[in-house]
């Protein structure tokens, strides 16, 4: 990883937890782990953004607040 890019680091929650366990099984490749509350994954935060993009749309979840 580029030294100049942000690491994904984001604070545990049960909605994220099944994000990204979903999106950990849909695209090969990805590693992520949990220390301490904090997930953290082997893509930058870029890239991690896409593949979950990339989740979300290929099983059809769609974000709604409010």
């Amino acid at each position: 990883m580029d030294s100049n890019k942000k690491i994904f680091e984001v604070k545990k929650t049960f909605g994220l937890s099944v994000l990204l366990k979903l999106t950990r099984k849909t695209i090969d490749g990805i590693e992520i782990n949990e220390m301490n509350g904090i997930y953290r994954s082997n893509l930058d935060l870029d890239e991690m953004n896409r593949a979950v993009t990339r989740t979300m749309a290929s099983h059809n979840i769609q974000l709604k607040i409010g």
